[in-house]
């Protein structure tokens, strides 16, 4: 069973004023934290998803890449792109590029979820869902197709339409916080004393 490892690295970072997937944390861009936790597990193959203006700033060799033809059309778009240029791909790893503390553990955490009897397998802290640091299987394109052909962009509404497995994480769990502002970085170093 083929596993892909996903990157969503195309965003426009318009909140932050600038890309923020380069943006160093623990002395690497933050995209490369995402990158790493699922090349560590042996995903193969690693896709990175950005728009052309983005993919020239990368440094990576050995990945694939999805250049969007329409930029900044969110995430189910995204995902729905990425599952029809990988047609031999059974499950997908996505994770976004802007999350520092995501790691190799939590990766192989989630992996230990897959199943026949479920489309997405995604961490659930209390009522928050985490859809950028999931997987999902083929068999959810189909909802994707026609949510995208509906000009949909949210995961929630491709979630409600999938056999969904929560997985279930203490809200206080750091995996998850992303960076989504300049503001958010204090918190975020606080935190990086304690990061591996």
């Amino acid at each position: 069973m083929k596993i892909a490892g996903v990157v969503l690295a195309g965003g426009q970072s318009s909140r932050y004023g600038q890309p923020k997937m380069f943006e160093l944390f623990a002395g690497r861009p933050l995209y490369r934290h995402s990158l790493l936790a699922l090349q560590k597990n042996q995903l193969q193959p690693l896709i990175i998803a950005t728009n052309a203006s983005l993919q020239s700033k990368f440094v990576e060799e050995n990945v694939e890449w999805i250049i969007e033809q329409q930029p900044h059309q969110g995430p189910l778009f995204a995902l729905h792109n990425i599952m029809t240029n990988f047609p031999d791909v059974e499950w997908f790893f996505v994770i976004a590029s802007d999350m520092p503390f995501i790691n190799a553990d939590f990766v192989q955490t989630m992996l230990t979820f897959i199943g026949d009897d479920f489309d997405a397998i995604v961490p659930k802290q209390d009522a928050r869902l985490q859809p950028l640091a999931a997987l999902y299987r083929r068999s959810a394109l189909q909802k994707a197709d026609q949510l995208v052909q509906q000009n949909k962009r949210s995961m929630k509404v491709l979630l409600d339409q999938l056999r969904v497995c929560y997985v279930p994480f203490e809200i206080e769990n750091s995996t998850f916080i992303n960076i989504n502002t300049q503001q958010d970085w204090p918190q975020t170093i606080e935190k990086e004393t304690n990061y591996e």
